[in-house]
């Protein structure tokens, strides 16, 4: 595994030799991270990826005028941490890393927050990490929490030429982000630094402040030993491609699963229809039978109705229409009834409805009427009565 910095150079590590390079030389695998990358905090919905996505590239872009490849990491409820690296310093980089071994590709304060965190800093607290990279360049970033600074490269050796800077950076980061999180610094303030000469110096010209000596040459590099992250800067033409890779692989296994299911369905269809001739023929020979068990029945039922009516007692279906029609309100009307042999007596049995709406007056029970079967109905959205009489 190979370490890279990009500034205004180009570090290169193997985990343990550091070396400034023009060129990078072929590595199979690597780690990443670029100083120029420009930081906002901006609000999105976090549940819809693909909203929020859009939504944040949309919002660095009203900031920042010129083109980006951004990348972004939550650090709050809906809200997150928008970084990104302008199109053409990514396409440098590329260029000049032989293979597509890159693993992560990311800020270069996340690999100092990495650091941090695996020596365990307290980051809870406002910190200004002061980095010497040698021959005079340091790189000033502000950590608060998660929430980090744009990295400022500053070119100067000398204590009283940083100090200002070093005190300045956190009131203008707060500034800048506070804008959209409403974050206010607790105040606490500590200055880490890898420069012993410096950090003296610092020290002696404010001796209240609260600086910490990190012995580290490149802790960028270091970092990125510690840095576990999905996040990767990737140009858009391998996003693209990559898109276009899983659309066909997509379409392969659809292809696939779908030859599958009409093989199945042919054999299936196969089997079916020779599953279907047998029954067809049994079913034939099921209706022939069953029409003629249904002719037989028939006659047998006529019979049994005749021979039925025979031994049945005379019935006045007049009189006794007359009767319970004698008796209904005169608010009812008959839709329809009928009489009807049970054993040894005879139903009537009948729907009335009340007139034009009107009220249902009660039914007396006298007479033929004393032990009807009187019920509600309701018919084709009318309501009515229920009426069956046993004579």
């Amino acid at each position: 595994m190979h370490y890279l910095l990009f500034n205004n150079g180009i570090y290169i590590s193997d985990g343990e030799v550091v070396k400034k390079v023009e060129k990078v030389p072929e590595i199979e695998q690597a780690r990443l991270c670029c100083v120029d990358v420009d930081v906002m905090i901006a609000s999105a919905p976090q549940d819809h990826l693909d909203k929020k996505d859009s939504l944040l590239a949309q919002k660095f872009a009203e900031l920042y005028s010129n083109e980006y490849i951004t990348i972004s990491e939550k650090i709050g409820n809906n809200i997150f941490q928008v970084m990104g690296i302008k199109s053409e310093r990514i396409k440098d980089i590329y260029s000049l890393i032989p293979g597509s071994g890159i693993e992560t590709f990311v800020p270069y304060a996340i690999a100092i927050r990495g650091l941090m965190t695996e020596r365990q800093v307290d980051m809870s607290r406002t910190i200004v990490f002061v980095d010497d990279l040698g021959a005079q360049e340091k790189l000033i970033t502000v950590f608060d929490g998660l929430r980090f600074s744009r990295t400022r490269t500053l070119n100067s050796n000398k204590a009283e030429d940083i100090l200002p800077d070093i005190r300045r950076s956190p009131i203008d980061f707060n500034k800048k982000s506070g804008v959209f999180t409403g974050h206010q610094s607790t105040g606490d303030l500590t200055v880490i630094i890898n420069n012993k000469e410096l950090f003296e110096g610092i020290k002696f010209l404010d001796p209240g402040i609260s600086i910490e000596f990190f012995e580290c040459q490149y802790p960028a590099l270091e970092g990125l030993k510690f840095t576990d992250t999905p996040l990767k800067y990737r140009l858009p033409e391998e996003i693209i491609l990559e898109r276009k890779k899983k659309e066909l692989r997509s379409r392969l296994r659809h292809s696939i699963i779908a030859v599958s299911i009409g093989l199945m369905a042919s054999v299936f269809f196969g089997f079916n229809q020779i599953i279907y001739s047998f029954t067809s023929r049994d079913l034939q020979a099921e209706k022939s039978q069953n029409a003629q068990l249904r002719s037989a029945l028939n006659r047998i039922d006529q019979q049994i109705y005749r021979d039925y009516l025979k031994k049945s007692k005379y019935l006045d279906y007049s009189s006794i229409f007359f009767e319970i029609s004698g008796l209904l309100p005169v608010t009812y009307e008959v839709s329809s009834f009928k009489f009807s042999a049970h054993k040894d007596r005879w139903i009537f049995d009948t729907y009335i409805f009340a007139q034009d709406d009107q009220f249902y007056d009660e039914i007396p029970r006298n007479k033929i009427l004393k032990e009807a079967e009187i019920k509600d109905s309701f018919i084709n959205d009318r309501p009515g009565k229920y009426l069956k009489v046993a004579l």
